[in-house]
């Protein structure tokens, strides 16, 4: 029998650093305004020309940053620069009334729907009249930030535009809540106060359904993210279980998400809260498995479905859920102090980046307060560890309202600021609340195992880099091989020559420039690899056996070791089983095993009656040490009526499924023990 063959090597362990992500590196912020509030509410950045675009709305009229004089009380705002912060535009939109951004949606010609809700009537840029109150607003605009159309949405009461987001077709969702009936583009009467309430559009802004959602109180959305099979919106809710909301509150307000197929219907809604109340901001799809991120702000102790504690005053509140919404953890994160939930990203390697506003410390929050109210953005990893949290801020109050990961992995994080040049805040304040926007790094550091191994023996690489490399290429500095260089994020490579080898990992992170790093192996010469041979396996039969290294090549000057215990070049043993020699030299092992089994013997029946009693039916044989086994029966003609090399298999007196006739038949046994001849 083929002996077993296994190489061991002795390895010099290097720690490495187990990389979930670089810790934000500050790079600058920017500013503009006027003489009076602006409110920025979303931010975006263009793969592309890597332009940053970042909108809201003004109560400015023609001062300082805003060029255009108001059109009513507040206008849509966006302000487009380059890469390093300098202007290419900034415009506004609006009508006679307040007109309030809420979302900014990208578009495939590099333009923008602007998504929010308007108190005007039709005029200034506004091309419809109101349908009563506040109506969702959009407009959509080019590259340049020309208007090309704009649309209005809603019914006879207020209804707020919240969310928003772009389909696969072109189109857009838009997400909010109603107060309306069914009235003007609303199809469904309300079930209580307000309502969610939910649009899909063609890419010209044609409307092809609404969905109203709700119970029998208040229900305000918040989000909409597009999985593969079906819409999800969430928000929170303090309804009982009426309407379409199938279950009940746990106490106050609770977050609530739904299902909703491509058509607007809904398949299904859950509700998740504690005792007190739960206000949901965001749903975010999780990376690389089913399931989804939620966040918000919460003022519950545990109890109803929240296992995480309560610190003061508001905290955030994040849960990682499976696709049908069983719990996977769910995480309090707060000071003593006050915490506001605003946004949420999934960064690529699957963490959970969240944005508040904090004006406390303590708790579980390790930066700073900077002034009155601050940023705050952390990141939580899949297992609900907090990696890292920052503050960002001035003297005064900095309200964060969203955050943006760029191509090459760093934050965008937007809101407006009252604070002037003070602790992170580097320009003047030009009126009330400015636009701020604060621009962080997360440069990728390459990293990768390492192991000083012997010759000949393969050696995995695991790639341990910062985030979520897009690209990966390995050098090895392997003049000798024929695979030097690889493009796999983890790789196994054997060096066949001892020396000391520089190995090269280089990896690029988006739109990053690529970063590497060299790290040196030593690789030992190899005197044992291949040089143990135990030969085949043997039976005892009676006397005991010996066992040695029959490699022709066996080497000198290397210990010996047996799993017997023993150290000498050879062994005689009695016993049957696995026998094991490990030899080593300086650096290295390799190690052979050989089975010793028993001295074949056996008993046959001289007869049988397969009569279906259950008693002497089968014809077999009954023995041991068996590594080769024949069994043959040949009736008085000498033909072949059974054949099996199953021992435990027997001739139950049939032929091609017929009983055989009563007679004299003849068996035949080929059998050969473990290193022993056939018999």
């Amino acid at each position: 029998m083929k002996s077993f063959l296994v190489t061991f090597f002795l390895i010099i362990l290097v720690s490495f650093l187990g990389a979930q992500g670089s810790i934000p590196v500050w790079l600058k912020d920017y500013s503009w305004g006027g003489n009076r509030d602006d409110y920025l509410m979303d931010i975006h950045q263009n793969e592309k020309d890597l332009s940053i675009f970042s909108a809201g709305h003004t109560f400015t009229s023609s001062n300082q940053d805003v060029s255009s004089y108001n059109k009513g009380y507040s206008d849509y705002w966006v302000v487009k620069t380059d890469s390093v912060g300098v202007l290419i535009y900034e415009q506004t939109y609006g009508g006679d009334s307040l007109d309030n951004l809420a979302a900014v949606v990208p578009t495939f010609d590099d333009g923008y729907l602007l998504a929010g809700s308007s108190a005007s009537g039709r005029n200034g840029d506004k091309a419809d009249d109101s349908n009563g109150g506040f109506d969702y607003w959009i407009v959509k605009i080019d590259k340049e930030g020309n208007p090309e159309w704009n649309k209005t949405f809603g019914g006879l009461e207020d209804d707020i535009l919240t969310c928003a987001a772009g389909s696969e077709d072109g189109g857009f969702y838009l997400g909010g809540y109603s107060s309306s009936e069914k009235s003007g583009d609303k199809s469904q009467n309300s079930y209580g106060a307000q309502d969610f309430w939910m649009i899909k559009l063609d890419s010209v802004g044609g409307l092809l359904w609404d969905l109203t959602l709700g119970g029998d109180s208040t229900d305000v959305m918040k989000s909409i993210i597009i999985d593969e099979e079906y819409i999800l919106v969430g928000g929170y809710s303090i309804s009982k279980s009426k309407g379409t909301k199938s279950e009940n509150g746990f106490g106050g307000y609770d977050f609530w998400v739904n299902k909703v197929d491509f058509q607007g219907g809904l398949i299904s809604d859950k509700t998740l809260g504690g005792p007190e109340n739960d206000f949901l901001e965001e749903i975010r799809l999780k990376e690389h498995s089913p399931g989804y991120w939620i966040s918000g702000t919460t003022y519950s102790r545990p109890g109803g479905i929240k296992t995480s504690g309560y610190f003061n005053n508001g905290d955030t509140w994040v849960l990682k859920v499976d696709s049908s919404f069983l719990i996977e953890f769910d995480r309090t994160i707060g000071s003593h102090n006050y915490e506001k939930c605003m946004d949420m990203e999934i960064s690529p390697e699957g963490s959970a980046i969240i944005a508040a506003r904090s004006n406390g410390l303590g708790g579980n929050k390790i930066s700073d307060t900077k002034g009155v109210q601050d940023y705050w953005i952390y990141k939580i990893d899949t297992v609900g560890n907090i990696y890292w949290d920052k503050s960002y801020g001035g003297l005064l109050e900095d309200s964060l309202e969203a955050i943006f990961i760029k191509c090459d992995r760093g934050i965008l994080a937007g809101g407006c600021s009252k604070s002037s040049i003070s602790g992170d805040r580097t320009h003047l304040n030009k009126g009330e609340n400015d636009f701020w926007v604060v621009e962080l790094s997360i440069p990728t550091r390459p990293w990768f195992n390492i192991e000083n191994v012997c010759a000949r023996k393969p050696l995995t690489f695991y790639d341990q880099s910062d985030l979520w490399p897009n690209s990966h290429k390995w050098n090895f500095d392997d003049p000798f091989s024929a695979n030097n260089n690889s493009f796999d994020k983890d790789v196994v490579h054997t060096y066949t020559q001892p020396g000391t080898y520089n190995v090269t990992l280089t990896v690029k992170e988006g739109c990053q420039a690529s970063a590497a790093l060299t790290r040196e192996i030593v690789i030992y010469e190899n005197t044992v690899f291949g040089n143990v041979d135990l030969g085949r396996g043997r039976s005892v039969c009676g006397n005991e056996v010996e066992i040695l290294n029959e490699h022709k090549n066996a080497p000198l000057d290397v210990s010996y070791l047996w799993s017997t215990g023993e150290s000498t070049e050879s062994i005689f043993v009695k016993k049957t089983g696995v026998y094991e020699l490990t030899i080593s030299d300086d650096k290295c092992s390799d190690f052979a095993s050989v089975i010793v089994d028993t001295c074949p013997d056996f008993g046959i029946p001289m007869a049988f009656s397969p009569n279906g009693d259950d008693f002497n039916d089968v014809f077999k044989v009954y023995g041991v040490g068996f590594n080769e086994f024949e069994l043959l029966i040949y009736n008085r003609w000498g033909e072949i009526v059974y054949q099996t090399n199953n021992q435990y298999e027997g001739w139950d007196g049939k032929k091609n499924g017929n009983p055989c006739q009563i007679d004299v038949y003849v068996y035949k046994i080929i059998y050969r023990g473990l290193g022993l001849s056939q018999k």
